[in-house]
Formats: C-alpha cells, structure tokens, sequence
C-alpha cells in the first residue's frame, strides 16, 4: 500500500470519510469547502461548496447519493453526491460539531455547540422532505 497525498484544501482538515464501497472519499476542513476523492488514486471528483464557516463533519449515505455536512456557519447541508447541488440547508442556533446518517439514509441526525448554558440534544430529521416532494 502506498500513501496518497490529497491537496485540495487550504487550512486545516477536520474530518475525513470513506463511502461504503471505499471508492470515494470525502474531506472537510476549516477553509468552508467539501471535497469528494476517488479513493484509488487521490484524483479530486468535485467540491460541495456553500458553506461560509469550517466544516466540522461529513457523513455519506450508505447507497452514495447523498452527502451530508456540519459547519461553524451554524447549518448543516444535504448534498446530492454526483451533482453537488444542495437540496437542504437546515439552520442552528449554534456550530454543527457532528452530523451522520441512519442506516435507512432517510433519518440524519446531528449535535452542536453548547450556546450560552442551554443544553445539547442531538437533532433527528427526516431527509426525504415533506410529502410531497416524495416521488
């Protein structure tokens, strides 16, 4: 085995994640921006962008098509992995430290910073939107 070398990012590195079958690897960092790797030989597929703080946390769904991120800019993003259109941004009272999904890929969940004294919980959400944006 030897060491890929990723440079794709321009501040430090928070989290990296493997897909499922391995073949892809995503990256977050501190510089606002989601990268997607092919695993095998480090080439850069695409970039999630619209974030404005550092991305703290990925996570993708178990079938690959969605990608989900945590951020300082107080949201989390849903991503739609092939495309990298962003089809939700969910807004928080405070930074995203870690979000993820259930193994359906239909519940993701995330938790955030402490604000103020209040309390953490962590937040489940149903990824599929409402009713009637299902198929």
């Amino acid at each position: 085995m030897r060491p890929i070398l990723l440079q794709g990012h321009e501040r430090s590195v928070t989290q990296i994640k493997y897909n499922r079958e391995g073949d892809l690897l995503f990256s977050v960092a501190k510089d606002t921006v989601t990268n997607v790797w092919y695993s095998v030989n480090g080439e850069r597929l695409g970039t999630y962008n619209g974030h404005t703080g550092a991305v703290w946390c990925v996570d993708v769904d178990w079938d690959t098509k969605s990608v989900l991120t945590g951020s300082a800019d107080n949201s989390c993003r849903l991503w739609d992995c092939e495309t990298g259109k962003q089809l939700a941004l969910l807004e928080t009272s405070s930074a995203v430290r870690t979000c993820g999904f259930d193994f359906s890929g239909n519940i993701i969940m995330f938790s955030t910073d402490k604000q103020m004294g209040v309390p953490v919980f962590p937040q489940l959400f149903r990824s599929e939107g409402p009713p009637a944006d299902r198929g």
